[in-house]
């Protein structure tokens, strides 16, 4: 390689490194990586959502009456809307909280409400999808309620290091209602760094999560291997040592 296109090269790259460098000091990326751990798996995160799901064609649904083991069953609702419970008959339990659920089992076996309780057990009728910088690969995952866009974050593993935490979107289709589509943007800095709760929306079946991917992730992935490890990205180590010359495109 001629001095000059050296020169341009080690000039392009010092550019490229300030940039990097410039953007991964002004971002709090270690403290929201932190704060996304922080009671990830808490008992109080996510309480109350599942009281408030629906039950719908094929979700399964456990019913127990109090001081009956025998009577425990589960069973998934059919798609005319009940749930087959044997001696406790074929209420109709679709669209209802497992608190209505639970209601309409006694109602329809002729026990106490009380003395009836149900919950959903596995989450088959309606899904969220996750694309962009989460953990795992884009996917469907189940709708378990309306919890908040966090508690699903954390419920999936969370973001990447490469996530953008102002670049969150939730993208809500509207397709069964036949409304125009709307468009939340999720200030995760604001929700994790300063308890600002106010974007942290909760979910609705069939919502899209769009997690970007900062700036500097880009530059990184565009600088060769040697340099990466030089600069510790990615899980390398840095080097001890000065580092070897790139093995630079020769000139023709």
């Amino acid at each position: 390689m001629q001095s000059g296109d050296r020169g341009r090269w080690y000039s392009c790259l010092g550019a490229a490194l300030c940039l990097l460098a410039g953007c991964a000091a002004a971002r709090p990326q270690v403290r929201i990586e932190q704060a996304m751990k922080v009671d990830a798996g808490g008992a109080s995160r996510g309480a109350g959502v599942a009281d408030e799901y629906r039950a719908r064609c094929p979700d399964v649904v456990e019913v127990a009456v109090a001081g009956r083991a025998d009577l425990t069953r589960r069973a998934a609702v059919a798609s005319d809307g009940r749930l087959d419970l044997g001696t406790l008959g074929r209420p109709r339990v679709e669209g209802l909280t497992p608190t209505e659920v639970a209601g309409a089992v006694a109602s329809a076996a002729g026990m106490p409400t009380e003395s009836v309780r149900a919950r959903v057990v596995e989450y088959n009728s309606q899904q969220l999808y996750l694309f962009g910088e989460v953990i795992g690969l884009d996917r469907a995952v189940p709708y378990q309620g309306p919890e908040t866009v966090l508690d699903l974050l954390r419920r999936v593993g969370g973001i990447t290091a490469g996530a953008a935490p102002g670049d969150v979107h939730v993208i809500r289709p509207h397709v069964a209602d036949g409304k125009a589509p709307e468009v939340f943007h999720i200030d995760l800095q604001a929700i994790l760094l300063k308890n600002d709760s106010a974007t942290n929306v909760r979910l609705r079946p069939f919502d899209q999560v769009y997690v970007g991917q900062a700036r500097e992730a880009v530059l990184e992935r565009c600088l060769p291997p040697w340099l990466r490890a030089l600069l510790g990205l990615n899980g390398s180590p840095r080097s001890d040592g000065p580092p070897a010359e790139p093995d630079l495109p020769r000139s023709r």
